[in-house]
Order: C-alpha cells, then structure tokens, then sequence
C-alpha cells in the first residue's frame, strides 16, 4: 500500500476537502481524488459521503482515519530514525502576529536557519483571526498568535507574553505622567482588531469602572497604530519591546495609568499529523526566542 495515498485520505478527513488536500499536499485536486478512489478500490467501500457539496467520512472511513495516522506516525519515525537532520531540505509555512515581527522574529528566524541550513520557509503576518482561517484550510504548517485552535487534532503551546503598556505621543500632555481612568477614557483608544485579545483587554479596564471610551479605533497593523499615535491621532495599546527605539527617541511616551492592558498571550499551533518532528523544534526555537526576548528586553 503506498503510505501517500493513506495521506491524502488523512488530509482531506482533516480539511473537509480535496482542493484543500490538494494544496497542503502540493499536488493537484485530480491526484488527491484518484488516490481516494484508489483507496476505495482496494478496500472495496466508500470513505466518504459526498452529498450536497460536503464532505463526510462513513463508518469504514472513521475506522480508517485512526489507523492511517498511526501508520503515516510510524513511517516519519523511521525516516527520522534513518536520516541525519542536517540533510533535511523541505518548505514549511509559518504564520505570526504582527507583534512577533516587531519584538523576536528575527532572532527566531536565525535559529531556525542554524538549525536546518537548507529549510525553506514562507512567512504570512496576519491578525489572529485571519491566521486560524488559513490554518484550518491546511494552507500554514506552524501558526503563532494569541489563541489557542479548539481541535482535538492540534497541538497548542503556550510562550511567553509581551508585556503591553498605554502609548501616547512623546509632547502629548499625558506623557510620562499620572492620569487618571477619566482622563483615558476622553481620550482617544487606538487598539488592535476588533475582539482581538488586546482590545477586549482595554475594553474591560473601562467596564470594570462603568467608563466607556470616547472613541476606540481598532487597526489591523500594528505599525499603522504606532505610525497613528506618532502623528497624535490618540492613546495606543501596544507591546512594550515593539516600540523601544520609538521611546528612546521621543516619539512616543508612556502613558501612567496604574492599571496596564493584559500582556499579549502568545499561543503556537500545529497539527499533530504532518511533519510532526520538525514542526515540533519550530516551535521549541519559537519558545527558546521567546523567553529570551522577555528575560533580556523587558525591564524589571
């Protein structure tokens, strides 16, 4: 039995569909389709429904999902067991929060390139929301956000958070000074996307004393928020270390208001099935990157 053809039934009982399988796999949706059918000849039964457009496994197909996994497992293992790591030549696909571009994906980058010389990467920035819904399709291999994916076939690992502080323009009149939550709340709140984490976290600091902001505008960039306080547009959310040669030179200022928005969580996702291994140190590198950007950056 050729394990490719156990693959793509895998994948697309994972994805909900053959085009999907089709490009995690890099090969076409009529080659997905034959090596489904192919299954289905040998095995003498359906895989799959396919009614009304959707996809869905049948019984023989759920039977087969559990143990087509375990052997497509078993079959990386002996590759790993029978390969040097450092002839690994492969593509993986990467996506990450703004945030991260802005604070520790340059050091994680060298790394990754230190550890697998001839790997190549395609690297996607996009809010969270956008990076689950390209994950969900198969199109990204690793994904680094705040929120954690709800499946039973991910796995989701906690790194460290970036430290997140109230932003104003370097000569705006809250500068480096005490202000009081009135005094925010007549401000002007630039903050990420809407429901995104770090804007439902300002949100509640106002709630909690029965305030509501003047005006809250929710932008996708995090460079375009930064570029917006500096042209004195309002008071930002934004992450600490992403901002610090901003700080340095007085172009932005932090704003003292006792109680600080939640540090941005940073969650790594991947799926336990394909290239399990390798995407497994990705995410060890992302959290060694991590930690060591919030044990040497952020000030005690």
């Amino acid at each position: 039995m050729n394990t490719r053809f156990l693959e793509a039934f895998v994948w697309v009982a994972r994805l909900n569909s053959f085009r999907a399988a089709a490009e995690k796999l890099y090969v076409s949706q009529a080659t997905i389709s034959s090596r489904i059918a192919t299954l289905e000849n040998e095995f003498e039964c359906s895989l799959f429904d396919r009614e009304h457009n959707t996809i869905k496994l049948t019984s023989k197909g759920i039977l087969l999902l559990d143990k087509a996994e375990r052997m497509l497992q078993a079959e990386q293992a002996l590759q790993k067991a029978m390969h040097d790591d450092e002839e690994i030549i492969t593509r993986v696909r990467i996506g990450v929060i703004e945030a991260i571009v802005h604070t520790w994906l340059e050091v994680f980058l060298t790394e990754l390139n230190k550890t697998y010389p001839k790997l190549e990467f395609e690297l996607t920035a996009e809010p969270t929301s956008h990076l689950h819904a390209l994950f969900s399709k198969g199109a990204l291999d690793v994904i680094i956000q705040t929120d954690p994916v709800l499946d039973d076939t991910v796995i989701n690992t906690e790194l460290e958070s970036l430290k997140m502080e109230w932003v104003c323009h370097g000569k705006n009149q809250f500068a480096n000074r005490d202000i009081s939550l009135e005094e925010l709340a007549d401000s002007q709140i630039i903050t990420f996307t809407r429901g995104s984490q770090p804007h439902l976290s300002a949100l509640s600091i106002f709630e909690k004393q029965g305030l509501r902001p003047s005006q809250v505008h929710c932008v996708t960039s995090l460079a375009a928020i930064s570029k917006l306080v500096k042209k004195k547009q309002g008071i930002a959310t934004l992450p600490l270390t992403a901002i610090s040669n901003e700080l340095d030179n007085g172009h932005l200022a932090l704003v003292n208001y006792p109680e600080k928005p939640d540090p941005l969580r940073l969650i790594a996702s991947w799926q336990k099935l394909s290239d399990n291994d390798l995407n497994k140190i990705i995410v060890d590198l992302a959290i060694s990157a991590s930690k060591s950007h919030s044990q040497n950056q952020f000030p005690q």
